[in-house]
């Protein structure tokens, strides 16, 4: 069950102290170094607590890495654009001290069309873009991201609270999480009638329907499905992937809301000052540490073990992995409900995408916008954090 830091920290202490303190354990262990992992634990030693990170691989950043894939070549291997980092987490981590530095892409998306057109997303020119296919659609285009923006801006101001738990019992538990609840409902009761119709919409509608409830031109609601089925084990006509076109009004660059930018040296350096910020707080991070199994005594968790037989302890574990990996991998079955690992086994998790990190002697040229020279569509392939407009042929439909 999710819980907030500040919940956290206070029944870690109280554990502390009824057990005068054993200073031979850690307050908390995090699983998994990636960037979760690494803003939970800076988060937690700036509240006064002792943690060490075990990360399995040799550096640290899970998904958000940058890594030479071909020599002299380096590139953002996995994640590989940024708008979803909370400015809270950058301003409390102080992070661009730590060496963070994020530009806007110039440009957003870019379609190449079989008869020789195309379809260019950039700021200041998609409107005009747009109406070479439907001067209908240029015309709604503001009016979608003025709606999806007012959803967003709501959803937006709930991502720093702690949500309301699933508890069994009536007593004052119980009565915390309903408040908790409730107050959840009435943020979302802001919203006008209008506004709350369209959210019920993205979260049951597929992406190819919403789409089409407000576009008629294929190579626009092409353009903007896509957003919704990148990293999403989905075919755009699923119900409920209209709710992924959300991210793409939900972050922001530089305080610029909808926008999405490029960590300059790659996500990795994302990841390398999220490190840098937990290990001034006082955080422990050891790389090639796998862990085996959380450690379970007298049901509850004390520590994990590790590949390599080494046992560390712990008074809490937070787990930045795969929920399905950490409760039928590195759980023992006997300490979960049945109904629950039941659950967890059937969770799915796959992707339905893959990406290709090119060594190119040249920026491509397109039958549609012919030229070696850099012009605005190269430019989520200059940057070393974003892929090749290439990736985006690449997706595979499941």
């Amino acid at each position: 069950m999710l819980a907030s830091p500040r919940s956290i920290v206070q029944k870690i202490r109280s554990h502390a102290i009824s057990s005068n303190r054993d200073n031979s354990k850690f307050d908390v262990l995090v699983i998994g170094g990636g960037h979760n992992g690494l803003v939970c634990a800076a988060y937690l030693a700036r509240a006064g607590l002792t943690v060490k990170v075990l990360e399995r691989r040799a550096v640290v950043g899970g998904a958000a890495v940058t890594e030479e894939f071909y020599p002299g070549f380096r590139n953002s291997v996995a994640s590989y654009t940024v708008s979803l980092l909370n400015p809270k987490v950058i301003a409390d981590l102080d992070l661009h001290r730590h060496g963070l530095k994020i530009v806007e892409r110039p440009a957003m998306n870019f379609l190449p069309l079989p008869d020789g057109g195309y379809l260019l997303a950039a700021e200041g020119r998609t409107t005009s873009e747009i109406a070479k296919f439907s001067a209908a659609d240029a015309e709604r285009y503001d009016d979608y991201c003025a709606q999806l923006t007012v959803v967003a801006d709501t959803l937006r101001d709930l991502v720093l609270k702690a949500p309301p738990n699933v508890v069994q019992g009536s007593g004052w538990r119980g009565l915390r999480e309903l408040v908790r609840a409730a107050a959840l409902g009435n943020d979302l009761r802001r919203l006008d009638a209008e506004a709350q119709r369209l959210l019920l919409d993205l979260f049951t509608k597929s992406a190819g329907d919403f789409l089409s409830d407000w576009f008629e031109a294929e190579p626009l609601k092409a353009l903007l499905g896509f957003d919704s089925i990148v990293g999403n084990y989905a075919s755009p006509f699923d119900p409920g992937t209209a709710y992924v076109l959300l991210h793409h009004s939900f972050g922001e660059v530089n305080g610029k809301r909808g926008a999405w930018g490029h960590a300059i040296g790659g996500m990795g350096a994302i990841t390398q000052a999220m490190a840098k910020a937990a290990t001034a707080h006082g955080v422990e991070i050891e790389t090639d540490a796998d862990v085996a199994e959380v450690m379970i005594e007298q049901d509850k968790v004390v520590g994990v073990t590790l590949r390599d037989g080494r046992i560390v302890r712990g008074k809490a574990v937070a787990a930045n992995v795969n929920l399905k990996l950490l409760y039928t991998k590195l759980m023992p079955d006997e300490a979960l409900p049945p109904a629950f690992l039941q659950r967890m086994r059937n969770f799915k998790c796959a992707s339905g995408s893959f990406r290709m990190n090119l060594a190119l002697s040249e920026l491509p040229s397109f039958t549609a916008l012919p030229g070696k020279a850099a012009q605005p569509h190269h430019a989520p392939a200059s940057s070393s954090a974003r892929a090749s407009p290439i990736w985006i042929a690449l997706i595979a439909m499941p």
